[in-house]
């Protein structure tokens, strides 16, 4: 690969009160760290970690702060406007990335690949500014540290308008590994499970400001592919309808646990540089308004962030959750860390208990975290911490508090990330949100799918479902591309993995492993192959990837141990050499290929689950009946629920929904499509199949949202 096609690295070295800035070309000596380097956005935030990793620059000092734009954002596509921001992390001591809206990504992209920043600057109030052509300088924004974020985020806005922030707050300043970052929208998205705020403020920065428009740069953004998708490919998903009606609620509307903590009204809608589904959701917030910069203060607010600060704290509506959550936004605290270390503080510290329900004390808890003092030392250090401390069991891996989940793939991908929590948001979507078998049996090919796989209760396959969630997520994230618009393309159907290669697979990809889903697959295999190896640079215990809290579920057959098998590493969570050996080829996705042929002949004599009837049984007699359907957001809007269908019963779930159709058209197209229901329906809680038997009298909860978020 010639220099010039290699990922293009912005370096800023800060020292006392200079800086120094060199522009570079992304190499290692590593053949696998140079080979993921190559792909670009998350996957060489990775790569440039790694590589001070292995040079010892931790030790040193130097270790890096890491702001990546992928080839995707670069390009301009439609919805592939975050930046990845990527360190090694406080909390767990682990490599952690995350995402940021706003302008952050297509500034970064219009500079380089990457902007790294290493070293530390003296200068008090300390903002970075990048201009246009990748120049820097150290400005002092006097008395900016005794503001809180949205005051820092309205200053600096003032004092540069239209440039890219990311910003962190007074627990960041106070080191609190629970810190994370701001950026410049009004309100502000977060980003940084892990402590990433606390990195920056390592570096001595307040803020880093990226001054320049995109057109004032001097790497333009590139065309669009011939023969690309366009935007309007979006609007034919279904599930990224209905999540740009809800939000990150509308699985919760949708029957997953719904309950008086999702907001009834969810407010203005926010979204991504070219996306025609925006999904983020601004609230007001509670009691007096707040003013910043002539701007009223708001919320940004998903539904993992209003849970964790919810039942578990006493509250069964959303005014305390909402209340609690707009002072971590202030502080720059993780609201799901905190809220994991208020609930074991309420739960297990007997002077503590009387914190539940009680806003103004448990916001008094918050203001005394960066101080470390009273209760809020308690939960500086985050649940896991204070679970230690206090000898009861918590709901975390490495480090990171996690949640305990009924859907089996969800856990387990929780359990084997090594990027941090955050990069698990959709690992769920593969057996919870694919309404088809056959559509997610084309998915895995050629890994066959065993029987029972798409029931999200039930462990087989939950180990090859969870390495190529895995992979596709890594190489979603590398191209720069949004993770939640990719799952919903594949899962409704509208691209396949050729499709969405052909889409936003970055160059390196497309000239070393082909322009196919494969090829995407393989490039993601290979990140997480080194996401393994650098987790052991950074001391990861050998039992990591099996938590007390879920070792149960873990052990069962089709989880951790296929997992493992599928993703090439042995049982200390180490890649194979087989593993080291594929990785950056196409031979990556075949690592089970050692005990292969022994699990296709075993799953060749596995129970076929069909609902169609063995010949020796007569068949039911049909007779006339009733079938209710519920349903939330756009599909409630079209369909009115509950509906009553009436039709000869029993049949099967394809035909209720076919007879659904004809009887309101205006609602075919979030019914069935092609044959094959657009939903994920649930009778009881148990999903229901498109070819199982539905009786008189059955109801059922119709899904068209997308998992996780």
């Amino acid at each position: 690969m010639d220099d010039a096609s290699r990922p293009e690295i912005l370096e800023i070295e800060l020292a006392a009160s200079r800086l120094a800035v060199r522009r570079v070309r992304w190499r290692s000596e590593d053949r696998l760290v140079d080979v993921v380097g190559r792909y670009g956005g998350a996957a060489l935030a990775l790569a440039v970690v790694h590589e001070s990793a292995r040079g010892g620059d931790d030790d040193a000092g130097r270790a890096p702060f890491v702001i990546a734009a992928g080839e995707a954002v670069a390009r301009g596509v439609p919805t592939a406007a975050r930046a990845c921001v990527a360190a090694r992390v406080p909390l767990s001591g682990q490599y952690a990335d995350g995402h940021v809206g706003g302008r952050m990504g297509e500034r970064v992209a219009a500079l380089a690949s990457a902007l790294v920043v290493r070293g530390r600057t003296d200068v008090p109030d300390a903002v970075l500014l990048v201009g246009g052509t990748g120049e820097a300088r150290i400005e002092c924004v006097e008395g900016l540290g005794a503001l809180a974020i949205p005051d820092r985020t309205a200053r600096l806005r003032a004092l540069h308008p239209g440039a890219a922030l990311l910003v962190t707050g007074p627990a960041g300043d106070a080191g609190i590994p629970l810190a994370s970052l701001a950026n410049e929208i009004q309100p502000p998205s977060f980003v940084g499970r892990g402590g990433l705020g606390a990195v920056l403020a390592g570096h001595g920065l307040r803020a880093i400001v990226l001054v320049a428009a995109p057109a004032e740069t001097s790497r333009p953004i590139a065309a669009l592919r011939a023969g690309a998708p366009t935007a309007s490919v979006l609007l034919d998903s279904p599930r990224l309808a209905a999540r740009a009606a809800g939000g990150t609620f509308e699985a919760q509307r949708a029957g997953r646990g719904a309950s008086a903590l999702t907001p009834a009204d969810p407010g203005e809608r926010k979204g991504c540089r070219g996306c025609p589904t925006p999904c983020g959701f601004v609230f007001e917030r509670g009691g007096a308004p707040a003013e910043f910069g002539g701007v009223t203060a708001a919320l940004s607010a998903r539904q993992g962030a209003i849970e964790s600060l919810g039942v578990a704290l006493g509250f069964a509506d959303v005014a305390g959750p909402f209340a609690l959550l707009a002072r971590c936004d202030d502080l720059g605290l993780d609201a799901k860390e905190v809220g994991a270390a208020l609930a074991l503080l309420v739960e297990h510290v007997e002077e503590a208990r009387v914190l539940r329900g009680d806003v103004p004390a448990l916001l008094a808890v918050l203001d005394d975290v960066p101080a470390r003092a009273g209760f809020g030392a308690r939960i500086a250090e985050g649940a896991a911490r204070l679970a230690r401390e206090l000898g009861v069991e918590s709901a975390s891996v490495r480090g990171q508090s996690a949640r305990a989940d009924g859907d089996l793939a969800s856990l387990l991908g929780q359990c084997v990330s090594t990027r941090g929590a955050d990069p698990m948001r959709t690992f769920a979507f593969l057996a919870a949100d694919v309404p088809d078998r056959a559509r997610l049996e084309r998915l895995l090919a050629p890994w066959p799918l065993p029987a029972g796989a798409e029931d999200p209760g039930n462990p087989a396959g939950k180990g090859r479902l969870v390495a190529w969630t895995e992979s596709f997520q890594a190489a979603v994230d590398a191209a720069g591309f949004c993770a939640f618009s990719a799952a919903a393309l594949v899962a409704d159907g509208v691209l396949d993995l050729d499709g969405l290669a052909r889409w936003i697979a970055p160059d390196a990809v497309r000239a070393t492993l082909g322009e196919d889903g494969r090829a995407l697959l393989a490039a993601g295999a290979s990140i997480a192959i080194l996401q393994r190896g650098l987790a052991l640079e950074f001391g990861a215990a050998s039992d990591a990837d099996r938590p007390v809290f879920a070792a149960r579920d873990l052990d069962r057959s089709g989880m951790l141990d296929e997992y493992r098998r599928f993703r090439g590493i042995d049982a200390h969570g180490a890649p194979t050499n087989a593993a080291r050996a594929a990785a950056g080829t196409r031979a990556v996705l075949d690592l089970h290929g050692e005990r292969a042929a022994l699990e296709l002949d075993g799953e060749r004599e596995w129970p076929v689950v069909s609902n169609t009837p063995a010949r020796s049984m007569p068949e039911p007699a049909r007779m006339p009946g009733r079938v209710v359907l519920h349903a939330t957001g756009p599909l409630r809007t079209a369909l009115g629920a509950p509906r009553t269908v009436e039709l000869a019963l029993p049949a099967s779930l394809t035909e209720v929904l076919e007879a659904a159709a004809r009887a309101h058209p205006e609602a075919r197209d979030w019914l069935v499509r092609t044959g094959v229901p657009v939903p994920v329906v649930m009778r009881d809680r148990v999903r229901v199949g498109a070819a199982d038997p539905v009786g008189d009298g059955d109801e059922l909860e119709l899904v068209v949202a997308l998992s996780g978020g």
